[in-house]
């Protein structure tokens, strides 16, 4: 399974997208290349719904802003590794998944059930999740002078870390069939605490010592 889901995904299944999000969230996917669906359904959301309110809300929002900066950094190493077309074309993939992360959280800013139970709602008051914040801006300032095996340890690092873990329990509490096809999705394609470090490896094996000092 994709953990993006894109215009092909919605040409292959076009009566679950139509169920869940509308006839005019499926024409637009139709129409159109350059949108993935949560990009669209965070548009229409944000256009026509009202998001959650109060400390609920702004746990989402968190977690979104973590996934973002995230995403900003994958994003860094992209260009810092650009000689080395398969190294990019890794983080480049990477600050894509967690870009939909991060709007996946949007999306159930939306989506949360004001009478369902919520256990977990991470503040940016918390100590701990400010000095997270301020570390993901520490490491993005410091891409652009790190080795590839820096690089490496880094990601294997922020993807078994604190966003990750605040990312899959709000998602877990949100209980709605629109997040759930997305749920099932990246568990399929593995989340990444476990597809990260394994695709890391396998880029390892085929570039071999040379191509990794030549890309360091």
């Amino acid at each position: 399974m994709q953990a993006v889901i894109d215009r092909a995904f919605c040409l292959k299944h076009p009566v679950k997208i139509i169920q869940l999000f509308g006839w005019d969230v499926f024409i637009g996917m139709l129409w159109s290349k350059d949108k993935t669906l949560l990009q669209r359904i965070a548009e229409k959301y944000q256009a026509r719904r009202v998001p959650m309110p109060g400390a609920i809300g702004n746990a989402y929002k968190l977690s979104a802003l973590f996934e973002f900066r995230v995403a900003h950094i994958y994003a860094a190493m992209a260009e810092r590794f650009k000689a080395n077309r398969e190294v990019s074309q890794l983080f480049s993939d990477l600050r894509d998944e967690e870009m939909e992360h991060g709007r996946l959280m949007l999306t159930c800013l939306y989506q949360v059930a004001v009478n369902r139970e919520v256990d977990f709602v991470p503040s940016v008051r918390d100590e701990e999740i400010r000095e997270s914040l301020n570390e993901l801006r520490r490491i993005e300032h410091r891409v652009a002078g790190m080795t590839l095996e820096e690089a490496f340890k880094v990601t294997n690092e922020l993807e078994a870390g604190e966003v990750n873990i605040i990312f899959g329990r709000l998602l877990q509490q949100v209980g709605r069939a629109e997040t759930e096809l997305f749920a099932e999705q990246l568990k399929g394609a593995q989340s990444h605490p476990q597809s990260v470090p394994r695709r890391i490896s396998e880029l390892k094996k085929r570039l071999g010592p040379e191509g990794l000092a030549a890309a360091a």
